[in-house]
Protein backbone atom coordinates (compact mmCIF):
# COMPACT_ATOMS: atom_id res chain seq x y z
CA UNK A 1 0.00 0.00 0.00
CA UNK A 2 1.65 3.35 -1.13
CA UNK A 3 1.83 5.96 1.44
CA UNK A 4 2.09 9.50 1.49
CA UNK A 5 4.98 11.67 0.38
CA UNK A 6 4.79 14.73 1.21
CA UNK A 7 6.02 16.81 4.49
CA UNK A 8 5.06 17.82 7.89
CA UNK A 9 4.73 21.36 7.25
CA UNK A 10 3.14 20.48 4.14
CA UNK A 11 0.41 19.01 5.79
CA UNK A 12 0.15 21.85 8.29
CA UNK A 13 -1.39 24.21 5.08
CA UNK A 14 -4.35 22.21 5.16
CA UNK A 15 -5.84 24.33 8.53
CA UNK A 16 -4.88 27.80 6.46
CA UNK A 17 -8.00 30.54 6.87
CA UNK A 18 -10.21 30.38 3.67
CA UNK A 19 -9.73 33.70 2.41
CA UNK A 20 -13.20 34.39 1.28
CA UNK A 21 -16.22 34.96 3.90
CA UNK A 22 -18.21 32.39 1.63
CA UNK A 23 -17.83 30.05 -1.58
CA UNK A 24 -20.76 29.30 -3.32
CA UNK A 25 -21.01 27.69 -7.47
CA UNK A 26 -21.51 24.98 -9.44
CA UNK A 27 -18.27 22.52 -9.66
CA UNK A 28 -17.49 22.78 -13.44
CA UNK A 29 -17.99 19.27 -15.29
CA UNK A 30 -14.30 18.78 -16.37
CA UNK A 31 -13.47 19.09 -13.02
CA UNK A 32 -15.36 15.87 -11.56
CA UNK A 33 -13.77 12.60 -12.53
CA UNK A 34 -15.72 9.26 -12.61
CA UNK A 35 -19.22 9.43 -12.77
CA UNK A 36 -21.11 10.52 -10.15
CA UNK A 37 -24.13 7.72 -9.09
CA UNK A 38 -27.48 9.26 -10.22
CA UNK A 39 -29.24 7.75 -7.32
CA UNK A 40 -26.68 9.66 -4.79
CA UNK A 41 -29.21 12.25 -4.24
CA UNK A 42 -29.20 15.60 -1.23
CA UNK A 43 -27.00 17.36 0.73
CA UNK A 44 -23.59 16.69 2.52
CA UNK A 45 -22.83 19.42 5.22
CA UNK A 46 -19.57 19.67 7.00
CA UNK A 47 -18.00 22.04 9.73
CA UNK A 48 -14.48 22.75 11.14
CA UNK A 49 -12.59 25.76 11.94
CA UNK A 50 -12.17 27.56 8.96
CA UNK A 51 -9.57 29.92 9.89
CA UNK A 52 -5.81 29.60 11.64
CA UNK A 53 -5.64 33.12 12.73
CA UNK A 54 -7.62 36.11 14.05
CA UNK A 55 -6.78 39.69 12.46
CA UNK A 56 -3.29 39.67 13.54
CA UNK A 57 -3.59 36.97 16.60
CA UNK A 58 -2.11 33.01 14.99
CA UNK A 59 -4.33 30.60 16.71
CA UNK A 60 -2.70 28.64 19.02
CA UNK A 61 -4.80 25.25 18.17
CA UNK A 62 -7.76 25.03 15.44
CA UNK A 63 -10.44 24.48 17.78
CA UNK A 64 -10.52 28.38 18.31
CA UNK A 65 -10.96 28.73 14.97
CA UNK A 66 -14.23 30.11 13.50
CA UNK A 67 -16.85 27.63 12.46
CA UNK A 68 -17.04 27.22 8.47
CA UNK A 69 -19.78 24.87 7.13
CA UNK A 70 -19.91 23.24 3.98
CA UNK A 71 -22.61 22.47 1.80
CA UNK A 72 -21.92 19.74 -0.80
CA UNK A 73 -25.01 19.07 -3.11
CA UNK A 74 -25.91 16.18 -5.36
CA UNK A 75 -28.91 16.78 -7.21
CA UNK A 76 -28.72 13.23 -8.65
CA UNK A 77 -27.86 14.98 -12.64
CA UNK A 78 -24.45 14.32 -12.47
CA UNK A 79 -23.90 17.87 -11.18
CA UNK A 80 -22.29 19.29 -8.04
CA UNK A 81 -23.13 22.41 -5.93
CA UNK A 82 -20.37 23.65 -3.61
CA UNK A 83 -20.64 26.20 -0.77
CA UNK A 84 -18.36 27.22 2.26
CA UNK A 85 -19.27 29.87 4.77
CA UNK A 86 -18.07 30.81 8.01
CA UNK A 87 -20.79 30.79 10.68
CA UNK A 88 -21.71 34.18 11.74
CA UNK A 89 -21.49 34.29 15.45
CA UNK A 90 -21.46 37.08 17.53
CA UNK A 91 -18.30 36.61 18.70
CA UNK A 92 -16.77 36.46 14.95
CA UNK A 93 -18.92 38.81 13.74
CA UNK A 94 -17.20 41.65 16.61
CA UNK A 95 -13.83 40.33 15.58
CA UNK A 96 -13.88 40.83 11.94
CA UNK A 97 -15.60 44.72 12.17
CA UNK A 98 -12.60 45.52 14.80
CA UNK A 99 -10.17 43.68 12.47
CA UNK A 100 -8.70 41.89 15.68
CA UNK A 101 -9.01 39.06 18.37
CA UNK A 102 -11.29 40.22 21.44
CA UNK A 103 -12.14 36.74 23.04
CA UNK A 104 -9.78 34.56 24.28
CA UNK A 105 -10.31 30.86 22.72
CA UNK A 106 -10.47 27.56 25.56
CA UNK A 107 -7.36 26.07 24.11
CA UNK A 108 -4.95 28.79 25.06
CA UNK A 109 -5.28 31.29 22.01
CA UNK A 110 -5.84 34.43 24.12
CA UNK A 111 -5.30 38.54 23.10
CA UNK A 112 -5.21 40.16 26.34
CA UNK A 113 -1.93 40.82 28.47
CA UNK A 114 -1.73 39.69 31.58
CA UNK A 115 -2.14 43.13 33.21
CA UNK A 116 -5.40 43.36 31.72
CA UNK A 117 -6.46 39.52 32.66
CA UNK A 118 -5.30 40.40 36.44
CA UNK A 119 -7.38 43.65 35.85
CA UNK A 120 -10.02 41.91 34.71
CA UNK A 121 -10.47 38.88 37.18
CA UNK A 122 -10.07 41.39 39.95
CA UNK A 123 -12.83 43.43 38.75
CA UNK A 124 -14.75 40.61 38.54
CA UNK A 125 -14.13 39.37 42.13
CA UNK A 126 -15.58 42.58 43.79
CA UNK A 127 -18.23 43.45 41.63
CA UNK A 128 -16.98 46.17 39.61
CA UNK A 129 -17.48 44.06 36.07
CA UNK A 130 -19.29 40.97 36.03
CA UNK A 131 -19.19 40.89 32.33
CA UNK A 132 -15.59 41.08 30.35
CA UNK A 133 -14.94 40.39 26.76
CA UNK A 134 -11.54 39.68 28.85
CA UNK A 135 -12.65 37.01 30.78
CA UNK A 136 -14.80 35.62 27.66
CA UNK A 137 -14.18 32.71 26.12
CA UNK A 138 -15.41 32.56 22.09
CA UNK A 139 -17.52 30.38 20.50
CA UNK A 140 -15.61 29.40 17.75
CA UNK A 141 -19.21 27.27 16.33
CA UNK A 142 -17.10 24.52 14.59
CA UNK A 143 -18.60 21.24 16.80
CA UNK A 144 -19.13 21.39 20.28
CA UNK A 145 -20.19 24.63 22.19
CA UNK A 146 -18.51 25.40 25.61
CA UNK A 147 -20.22 26.76 28.37
CA UNK A 148 -18.43 28.07 31.31
CA UNK A 149 -20.46 30.58 32.85
CA UNK A 150 -21.99 27.81 35.42
CA UNK A 151 -18.22 28.05 36.77
CA UNK A 152 -16.60 25.06 39.07
CA UNK A 153 -18.18 24.98 42.25
CA UNK A 154 -22.25 24.36 40.69
CA UNK A 155 -22.66 20.52 40.72
CA UNK A 156 -22.35 19.12 37.23
CA UNK A 157 -25.29 19.23 34.68
CA UNK A 158 -25.90 17.19 31.71
CA UNK A 159 -28.76 18.41 29.37
CA UNK A 160 -29.89 15.60 26.79
CA UNK A 161 -33.30 17.04 24.67
CA UNK A 162 -34.89 15.11 22.00
CA UNK A 163 -37.01 16.58 18.92
CA UNK A 164 -38.90 14.90 15.92
CA UNK A 165 -39.47 16.89 13.16
CA UNK A 166 -39.96 20.16 12.60
CA UNK A 167 -37.65 20.75 15.38
CA UNK A 168 -41.21 19.36 18.06
CA UNK A 169 -39.85 19.21 21.49
CA UNK A 170 -40.28 15.40 22.50
CA UNK A 171 -38.38 15.44 25.80
CA UNK A 172 -36.11 18.20 28.07
CA UNK A 173 -33.86 16.29 30.91
CA UNK A 174 -30.99 17.50 32.73
CA UNK A 175 -29.45 15.01 35.06
CA UNK A 176 -27.14 15.97 37.96
CA UNK A 177 -23.97 13.19 37.61
CA UNK A 178 -21.41 13.96 40.08
CA UNK A 179 -18.13 13.33 38.22
CA UNK A 180 -19.30 13.88 35.06
CA UNK A 181 -17.27 16.77 34.01
CA UNK A 182 -16.82 16.15 30.61
CA UNK A 183 -19.26 14.79 27.94
CA UNK A 184 -18.55 15.15 24.23
CA UNK A 185 -20.43 12.72 22.22
CA UNK A 186 -23.23 10.19 23.52
CA UNK A 187 -24.71 6.91 22.59
CA UNK A 188 -28.64 6.59 21.89
CA UNK A 189 -30.14 3.16 21.74
CA UNK A 190 -33.89 2.41 22.62
CA UNK A 191 -33.97 2.47 26.52
CA UNK A 192 -30.45 4.35 26.98
CA UNK A 193 -28.39 7.14 27.03
CA UNK A 194 -24.48 6.34 27.13
CA UNK A 195 -21.84 8.58 28.07
CA UNK A 196 -18.29 8.75 29.33
CA UNK A 197 -16.89 9.68 32.30
CA UNK A 198 -13.67 10.86 31.53
CA UNK A 199 -10.33 10.57 34.15
CA UNK A 200 -8.90 12.96 31.73
CA UNK A 201 -10.72 16.23 32.90
CA UNK A 202 -10.97 17.55 35.91
CA UNK A 203 -11.42 21.33 36.01
CA UNK A 204 -10.28 22.91 40.08
CA UNK A 205 -11.07 26.47 41.13
CA UNK A 206 -6.56 26.77 40.58
CA UNK A 207 -7.24 25.58 37.03
CA UNK A 208 -10.05 28.25 36.59
CA UNK A 209 -7.41 31.20 37.34
CA UNK A 210 -4.28 29.68 35.82
CA UNK A 211 -7.09 29.89 32.40
CA UNK A 212 -8.61 33.53 33.18
CA UNK A 213 -5.07 34.48 33.94
CA UNK A 214 -3.53 33.18 30.88
CA UNK A 215 -1.42 30.95 31.78
CA UNK A 216 -2.69 27.63 30.52
CA UNK A 217 -6.15 26.98 29.03
CA UNK A 218 -8.98 24.02 29.13
CA UNK A 219 -6.92 22.09 26.73
CA UNK A 220 -3.54 22.43 28.60
CA UNK A 221 -5.59 20.63 31.64
CA UNK A 222 -7.01 17.74 29.61
CA UNK A 223 -4.71 14.84 30.28
CA UNK A 224 -5.00 11.60 32.24
CA UNK A 225 -5.74 11.88 36.28
CA UNK A 226 -4.82 8.50 37.70
CA UNK A 227 -7.22 9.10 40.87
CA UNK A 228 -10.25 10.17 38.77
CA UNK A 229 -12.97 7.28 37.76
CA UNK A 230 -12.71 6.01 34.36
CA UNK A 231 -17.18 5.12 33.56
CA UNK A 232 -19.60 4.35 31.68
CA UNK A 233 -22.77 5.98 32.57
CA UNK A 234 -26.05 4.49 30.89
CA UNK A 235 -28.65 6.65 31.70
CA UNK A 236 -32.84 5.97 31.50
CA UNK A 237 -34.33 7.55 28.65
CA UNK A 238 -37.50 7.88 30.64
CA UNK A 239 -39.07 7.58 34.31
CA UNK A 240 -40.69 4.12 33.60
CA UNK A 241 -37.64 3.04 31.90
CA UNK A 242 -35.87 3.41 35.07
CA UNK A 243 -38.23 1.88 37.54
CA UNK A 244 -38.73 -1.12 35.02
CA UNK A 245 -35.21 -1.88 33.79
CA UNK A 246 -32.66 -0.11 36.38
CA UNK A 247 -34.89 -0.91 39.74
CA UNK A 248 -35.49 2.74 40.31
CA UNK A 249 -32.33 4.05 39.47
CA UNK A 250 -32.34 7.06 36.78
CA UNK A 251 -28.62 5.79 35.37
CA UNK A 252 -26.21 3.28 36.68
CA UNK A 253 -22.03 3.41 36.26
CA UNK A 254 -19.91 1.02 34.59
CA UNK A 255 -15.99 1.22 35.35
CA UNK A 256 -13.38 0.49 32.35
CA UNK A 257 -11.26 -1.88 32.57
CA UNK A 258 -8.25 0.17 30.65
CA UNK A 259 -8.55 3.53 31.36
CA UNK A 260 -8.89 6.11 28.70
CA UNK A 261 -10.49 8.89 26.98
CA UNK A 262 -13.33 8.44 24.11
CA UNK A 263 -14.14 11.84 21.74
CA UNK A 264 -16.21 9.65 19.99
CA UNK A 265 -18.78 6.72 20.16
CA UNK A 266 -19.79 4.26 16.98
CA UNK A 267 -22.78 2.82 17.53
CA UNK A 268 -24.52 0.39 20.81
CA UNK A 269 -27.32 -2.01 20.69
CA UNK A 270 -28.91 -4.01 23.20
CA UNK A 271 -28.82 -7.27 24.66
CA UNK A 272 -32.39 -8.58 25.74
CA UNK A 273 -33.61 -12.03 27.07
CA UNK A 274 -36.90 -13.45 25.11
CA UNK A 275 -38.63 -12.24 28.36
CA UNK A 276 -37.55 -8.85 27.10
CA UNK A 277 -35.75 -7.87 29.80
CA UNK A 278 -32.27 -5.88 28.93
CA UNK A 279 -29.08 -7.73 29.83
CA UNK A 280 -26.79 -6.39 28.18
CA UNK A 281 -24.99 -3.79 25.86
CA UNK A 282 -22.55 -3.92 22.91
CA UNK A 283 -21.06 -0.32 21.85
CA UNK A 284 -17.62 0.40 20.12
CA UNK A 285 -15.80 3.96 20.41
CA UNK A 286 -12.31 5.19 19.57
CA UNK A 287 -10.43 4.70 22.75
CA UNK A 288 -7.26 7.43 23.41
CA UNK A 289 -4.80 5.71 25.93
CA UNK A 290 -3.23 7.12 29.25
CA UNK A 291 -0.91 9.46 27.21
CA UNK A 292 -3.28 11.02 25.30
CA UNK A 293 -3.28 15.14 25.53
CA UNK A 294 -4.37 18.17 23.41
CA UNK A 295 -0.69 19.01 22.07
CA UNK A 296 -1.25 20.14 18.49
CA UNK A 297 1.22 17.80 17.03
CA UNK A 298 3.85 18.75 14.66
CA UNK A 299 0.95 21.81 13.73
CA UNK A 300 -0.85 18.59 11.82
CA UNK A 301 -3.04 16.82 14.29
CA UNK A 302 -5.46 17.92 17.10
CA UNK A 303 -3.81 15.47 20.07
CA UNK A 304 -0.27 14.14 20.15
CA UNK A 305 -1.58 10.97 17.68
CA UNK A 306 2.09 9.66 17.52
CA UNK A 307 2.29 8.92 20.74
CA UNK A 308 -1.32 8.21 21.55
CA UNK A 309 -3.45 7.27 18.49
CA UNK A 310 -7.12 6.31 18.64
CA UNK A 311 -8.07 2.44 18.57
CA UNK A 312 -11.07 1.38 17.37
CA UNK A 313 -12.14 -0.84 20.66
CA UNK A 314 -15.57 -2.73 21.32
CA UNK A 315 -17.08 -2.94 25.08
CA UNK A 316 -19.74 -5.41 26.19
CA UNK A 317 -21.82 -4.24 29.10
CA UNK A 318 -23.52 -7.18 31.45
CA UNK A 319 -25.69 -4.82 33.54
CA UNK A 320 -25.90 -7.47 36.33
CA UNK A 321 -29.41 -8.21 36.87
CA UNK A 322 -29.57 -12.56 37.59
CA UNK A 323 -32.76 -14.54 37.79
CA UNK A 324 -33.24 -16.34 40.58
CA UNK A 325 -35.66 -18.98 39.61
CA UNK A 326 -36.12 -20.37 43.00
CA UNK A 327 -37.63 -17.04 45.10
CA UNK A 328 -38.82 -15.57 41.51
CA UNK A 329 -36.79 -12.19 42.00
CA UNK A 330 -34.29 -10.24 40.09
CA UNK A 331 -30.69 -10.32 42.13
CA UNK A 332 -29.27 -6.72 41.44
CA UNK A 333 -25.49 -6.44 40.91
CA UNK A 334 -22.34 -4.27 39.22
CA UNK A 335 -22.70 -3.82 36.00
CA UNK A 336 -19.44 -5.95 34.42
CA UNK A 337 -17.50 -4.23 31.92
CA UNK A 338 -14.77 -6.21 29.08
CA UNK A 339 -12.83 -4.20 26.60
CA UNK A 340 -11.04 -5.17 23.53
CA UNK A 341 -9.33 -3.19 20.98
CA UNK A 342 -10.84 -4.32 17.05
CA UNK A 343 -7.46 -2.62 15.60
CA UNK A 344 -4.44 -1.65 15.45
CA UNK A 345 -4.51 0.86 12.74
CA UNK A 346 -4.68 4.57 14.31
CA UNK A 347 -8.33 6.17 13.37
CA UNK A 348 -10.86 8.56 14.14
CA UNK A 349 -14.15 10.03 13.51
CA UNK A 350 -16.31 6.81 13.67
CA UNK A 351 -19.31 6.69 11.03
CA UNK A 352 -22.18 3.86 10.58
CA UNK A 353 -25.28 3.97 8.69
CA UNK A 354 -26.91 7.01 10.41
CA UNK A 355 -30.75 5.12 10.51
CA UNK A 356 -29.06 2.48 12.24
CA UNK A 357 -28.14 4.29 15.54
CA UNK A 358 -29.38 1.74 18.21
CA UNK A 359 -29.41 -0.98 16.18
CA UNK A 360 -27.25 -3.71 15.40
CA UNK A 361 -24.48 -2.63 12.84
CA UNK A 362 -21.51 -4.66 11.13
CA UNK A 363 -19.54 -1.61 9.67
CA UNK A 364 -17.79 1.23 10.76
CA UNK A 365 -16.30 4.30 8.45
CA UNK A 366 -13.30 6.07 10.14
CA UNK A 367 -10.08 8.33 9.17
CA UNK A 368 -7.52 6.14 9.47
CA UNK A 369 -3.46 6.10 8.94
CA UNK A 370 -2.47 2.91 6.98
CA UNK A 371 0.92 3.50 8.03
CA UNK A 372 1.93 2.08 11.53
CA UNK A 373 5.01 4.45 11.56
CA UNK A 374 3.01 8.05 11.08
CA UNK A 375 -0.20 7.10 13.30
CA UNK A 376 -0.60 11.24 13.31
CA UNK A 377 -1.44 11.31 9.56
CA UNK A 378 -4.90 10.51 8.46
CA UNK A 379 -4.04 9.89 4.75
CA UNK A 380 -6.84 6.58 4.60
CA UNK A 381 -10.43 5.80 4.93
CA UNK A 382 -10.99 2.19 6.89
CA UNK A 383 -13.80 -0.24 6.77
CA UNK A 384 -14.19 -2.65 9.72
CA UNK A 385 -16.41 -4.92 9.70
CA UNK A 386 -17.20 -6.62 13.20
CA UNK A 387 -17.34 -10.31 11.67
CA UNK A 388 -13.54 -9.27 10.38
CA UNK A 389 -14.25 -10.44 6.34
CA UNK A 390 -14.81 -7.08 5.11
CA UNK A 391 -12.70 -5.32 6.68
CA UNK A 392 -10.04 -3.11 4.43
CA UNK A 393 -8.25 0.54 3.55
CA UNK A 394 -9.03 2.72 0.81
CA UNK A 395 -5.84 5.08 0.71
CA UNK A 396 -5.87 8.53 -0.82
CA UNK A 397 -2.81 10.50 -2.28
CA UNK A 398 -3.64 13.33 0.52
CA UNK A 399 -4.80 13.81 3.85
CA UNK A 400 -8.31 12.43 4.64
CA UNK A 401 -11.24 13.77 6.76
CA UNK A 402 -14.28 11.95 8.39
CA UNK A 403 -15.95 9.65 6.27
CA UNK A 404 -19.58 10.19 5.68
CA UNK A 405 -21.61 7.23 5.16
CA UNK A 406 -25.02 7.13 2.61
CA UNK A 407 -27.09 4.46 2.00
CA UNK A 408 -28.53 4.08 -0.94
CA UNK A 409 -32.32 4.96 -1.22
CA UNK A 410 -31.81 7.75 1.38
CA UNK A 411 -34.88 7.56 3.69
CA UNK A 412 -36.44 4.61 2.37
CA UNK A 413 -33.58 2.75 3.85
CA UNK A 414 -34.70 3.43 7.44
CA UNK A 415 -37.27 0.44 6.88
CA UNK A 416 -35.95 -3.22 7.31
CA UNK A 417 -32.72 -4.23 5.64
CA UNK A 418 -33.75 -7.81 4.29
CA UNK A 419 -33.70 -6.92 0.96
CA UNK A 420 -30.57 -4.82 1.00
CA UNK A 421 -27.32 -4.44 2.54
CA UNK A 422 -26.34 -2.71 5.91
CA UNK A 423 -23.12 -1.41 3.61
CA UNK A 424 -24.81 -0.46 0.39
CA UNK A 425 -24.08 2.97 -0.30
CA UNK A 426 -21.81 5.27 -0.96
CA UNK A 427 -18.86 6.86 1.33
CA UNK A 428 -18.12 10.91 0.78
CA UNK A 429 -14.56 12.31 2.31
CA UNK A 430 -12.69 15.49 1.84
CA UNK A 431 -9.10 14.78 0.56
CA UNK A 432 -6.57 17.63 1.08
CA UNK A 433 -3.64 17.52 -1.32
CA UNK A 434 -0.98 19.28 0.90
CA UNK A 435 1.70 19.89 -2.18
CA UNK A 436 -1.17 21.42 -4.48
CA UNK A 437 -3.10 22.96 -1.40
CA UNK A 438 -5.89 21.69 -3.16
CA UNK A 439 -9.15 19.59 -1.66
CA UNK A 440 -10.92 17.04 -3.45
CA UNK A 441 -14.45 15.22 -2.25
CA UNK A 442 -14.57 11.46 -3.02
CA UNK A 443 -17.11 9.20 -3.61
CA UNK A 444 -16.91 5.59 -2.94
CA UNK A 445 -18.80 2.73 -3.11
CA UNK A 446 -19.20 2.04 0.24
CA UNK A 447 -19.30 -1.95 -0.05
CA UNK A 448 -15.80 -2.17 -2.38
CA UNK A 449 -14.41 0.57 -1.34
CA UNK A 450 -13.50 1.26 -5.00
CA UNK A 451 -13.50 5.28 -6.16
CA UNK A 452 -16.35 5.91 -8.26
CA UNK A 453 -15.60 9.82 -8.58
CA UNK A 454 -13.53 12.90 -7.56
CA UNK A 455 -14.80 16.10 -6.93
CA UNK A 456 -11.40 18.33 -7.43
CA UNK A 457 -11.80 21.88 -6.32
CA UNK A 458 -9.37 24.42 -7.36
CA UNK A 459 -9.02 25.35 -3.64
CA UNK A 460 -8.35 24.39 -0.59
CA UNK A 461 -11.38 23.82 2.07
CA UNK A 462 -9.78 23.43 6.15
CA UNK A 463 -9.62 20.54 7.31
CA UNK A 464 -12.40 20.01 9.02
CA UNK A 465 -14.42 17.72 11.99
CA UNK A 466 -17.90 16.83 11.58
CA UNK A 467 -20.37 16.10 9.16
CA UNK A 468 -23.56 14.44 8.06
CA UNK A 469 -25.60 13.81 4.77
CA UNK A 470 -29.27 14.39 4.31
CA UNK A 471 -31.63 12.87 1.31
CA UNK A 472 -32.78 16.84 1.03
CA UNK A 473 -31.33 19.07 -1.51
CA UNK A 474 -32.03 22.90 -0.57
CA UNK A 475 -31.57 24.53 -4.11
CA UNK A 476 -34.08 25.93 -5.93
CA UNK A 477 -36.20 24.60 -8.30
CA UNK A 478 -34.77 20.84 -6.45
CA UNK A 479 -37.77 18.29 -5.21
CA UNK A 480 -36.29 15.90 -2.20
CA UNK A 481 -37.84 12.82 -1.56
CA UNK A 482 -41.02 12.05 1.51
CA UNK A 483 -40.26 11.55 4.87
CA UNK A 484 -39.74 8.07 6.66
CA UNK A 485 -40.75 7.39 10.67
CA UNK A 486 -37.12 6.54 12.26
CA UNK A 487 -36.77 3.41 14.11
CA UNK A 488 -35.68 4.59 17.17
Amino acid sequence: MAHHTFTTGQAATGWKTQLREQHAYWVPDVDIKGELPRDLVGTFFRNGPGNDRVGSTLLTHPIDGDGLVVALTFPGDGHVHFNSRFVQSRHRVEEQAAKKMIYRGQMGTDPNSLRANVAALLKAKIGWEKSSTVLTFRNPSNTNVFMWEAGVNREPSLAINEYGREWAVKSLQTFHIPGLNYAHDLLLSKHFYIVQMSPFVNVSTVDMYKFFLGFSSPGDAMRYYDNLPCRLVIIARTREIADNVLGGQQWIEADIPDPCHIFHFGNVQEQVEEDGRVVGLELTAVCLGKKFNMEFENKTWLSNASKQPGLMTAFKVQLGDTRDAANDATVRKSPQVTQTVLHQASVEFPVVHPFRHGLPTRYTYMMASSDPKRPHYFTAVLKHDLNGAGTKFWQSEGVTGEPCFIPRGGYASIRELSGQQEDDGYVVVSVYHPKKQTTDFVVLDAQTMELLATIALKHHVPYGFHGTFTPEVFLDGRHAPPLIKAKI
